[in-house]
């Protein structure tokens, strides 16, 4: 199928400048865009999965799922210390955020020691296999399952309410729906208002408060800091959870969830 293909490629180009982009010019941002990529990557191979009996998507996105992880746990660091820095208190934690520092160095130590060219080499070696698959899509196969997570999405926006364990897998699910169906243009309307705050947004911003809840509270009972920064972890911790009740609150009372899909 020509689109998917067109789609992949572009797509394509764009993991492979990311992943050949020198090391000492990699800042925050790369590593963000390199992960969005290769969700568009995941989400793709379920298209194809679900068209082809023959695809095995986990073997597929295996060698993908690798360099994914490691840029995950930079990303992780990153936003953490970025939603810390927004903290009134931030001065007072200092010894926390350097260790979150080094912390950060050596996980983008790890990651080019993996995404390195020989690695950059394998992965190339997958695409041809890919694009054949593509290629044999059928636009029929392609129509039942946009069908298939298009009513998965009005099961979801349709809830009265999230449970707090639903949502990362409803983030999920609405990024590989959002991902696959602009492949076809039929989210054409979410350019024509790119200010718009979609739910999406607010189930990524809930999931960065929480990230930050998880890593303070490892931070508080590792006692690697003295007591006085303990206490500020600890008050920072609970401003932190503050601003995530009253988001997760707030998604919950935005209905209906399809204003914001």
């Amino acid at each position: 199928m020509k689109v998917l293909e067109t789609y992949f490629n572009n797509h394509k180009s764009a993991v492979n400048r990311l992943l050949e982009t020198a090391p000492v010019v990699y800042t925050v941002e790369p590593f963000h865009e390199l992960r969005v990529e290769l969700k568009r990557f995941k989400a793709l191979f379920e298209l194809v999965a679900f068209c082809s009996k023959t695809f095995k998507l986990k073997k597929t996105f295996a060698p993908f799922k690798i360099i994914f992880k490691k840029a995950g746990k930079l990303r992780e660091i990153q936003v953490v210390q970025a939603i810390l820095e927004q903290q009134p208190s931030f001065h007072l934690i200092k010894s926390y955020s350097y260790r979150l520092k080094k912390r950060e160095e050596r996980e983008r130590k790890d990651f080019f020691s993996i995404a390195n060219t020989r690695f950059i080499k394998k992965l190339k070696q997958k695409y041809p296999i890919i694009i054949r698959f593509l290629k044999k899509t059928r636009s029929k196969k392609t129509n039942r399952y946009l069908n298939k997570i298009s009513k998965e999405k009005k099961k979801i926006i349709s809830k009265n309410a999230f449970k707090k364990k639903q949502i990362h897998a409803v983030r999920k699910r609405l990024k590989v729906y959002g991902y696959n169906t602009k492949i076809f243009d039929l989210n054409h309307q979410s350019k024509l208002v790119p200010e718009k705050i979609t739910l999406t947004d607010m189930l990524g911003e809930w999931h960065d408060y929480e990230m930050v809840i998880h890593l303070l509270k490892k931070a508080v009972k590792s006692k690697k800091t003295i007591s006085r920064e303990t206490k500020q972890l600890e008050a920072t911790k609970k401003l932190v959870l503050l601003k995530s009740e009253v988001l997760f609150n707030k998604i919950n009372r935005t209905i209906p969830y399809h204003t914001l899909v």
